[in-house]
């Protein structure tokens, strides 16, 4: 049955203010969640948390400057997502009080998340000078992205770049676990022929200055170290008195020796088969 007149009139007359708090309430709701959401979810809202500031910087210069905070840390999955927004709409509002605490919103990249964009698991470095079977890695093995993937994107290795450095590797590149030879990876590397040389071990100081030796060493500062720091085999438990037979056959004291180590028992430098061109160490 229709309405009556007057009924009719109330009922038009009461049309305009149920826009007007319909879009009080909408524009109630756009300035306290819509706005907060929106300012919460870009990486700038984070850079303004001082334990975050130090993350957010190498992130701006990183190739993952188009991918979102969430992009990586939130599983790609609409119920994570968008519990994560709602979540920011809080730290929005805590971040008005204090931001002496940053949100604790962020888990570590999964293979799920890292698949969303990098989906090819390329076998070949960009510049085509390593093999890296990511499908093994990732698919076979099941292996973490983040595992290897070191400094990629919040911070810097110690050469400067977000290039996982290839100590990383070697954790399982030990030649047990994995295959350890260089061209096993590397599609231009592969010891030099000098390297065959039965007393290359011994011989191989007279090369220290060939500036060849960085392009397959320097993947860490003190590579030198690795062997140098552990006693030689020959020392065993009497090579203090056999060591002089040994200096007859081939003398390299002073390659790890300071130059006044033989004066504390020889009261000089003993001069047998000593090889004046053998830089001393100082």
């Amino acid at each position: 049955m229709p309405l009556r007149p007057h009924k009719q009139g109330l009922t038009d007359a009461r049309r305009p203010h149920r826009i007007v708090r319909l879009g009080l309430v909408v524009l109630a709701l756009t300035v306290l969640v819509g706005l907060p959401a929106y300012l919460s979810s870009h990486a700038g809202f984070f850079a303004k948390y001082p334990g975050l500031s130090a993350q957010y910087e190498p992130w701006a210069k990183s190739t993952h400057l188009e991918a979102g905070c969430s992009g990586c840390h939130v599983p790609p999955r609409i119920a994570a997502q968008a519990s994560y927004r709602v979540r920011m709409v809080g730290e929005f509002y805590m971040s008005l009080l204090s931001r002496s605490k940053a949100p604790a919103v962020f888990d570590t990249p999964t293979n799920e998340a890292c698949l969303e964009c990098h989906s090819d698991l390329r076998s070949v470095s960009p510049a085509g000078d390593l093999q890296i079977p990511h499908r093994a890695h990732v698919s076979v093995l099941k292996m973490q992205c983040v595992e290897c993937h070191d400094f990629l994107v919040h911070e810097l290795s110690p050469a400067g770049t977000h290039t996982p450095p290839m100590v990383g590797c070697l954790t399982c590149h030990d030649g047990d676990r994995a295959k350890d030879a260089c061209t096993a990876c590397h599609t231009a590397k592969a010891a030099p022929a000098t390297h065959a040389s039965a007393d290359w071990l011994i011989v191989h100081g007279g090369h220290a200055d060939d500036p060849e030796c960085v392009t397959c060493h320097q993947w860490k500062a003190d590579w030198c170290v690795d062997c140098h720091a552990e006693r030689p085999t020959s020392h065993g438990s009497d090579w203090r008195a056999t060591h002089g037979e040994r200096v007859k056959e081939h003398r390299g004291c002073e390659a790890c020796h300071a130059g006044d180590f033989c004066v504390r028992c020889h009261g000089e430098v003993p001069s047998l088969n000593l090889n004046p061109a053998l830089k001393i160490v100082q």
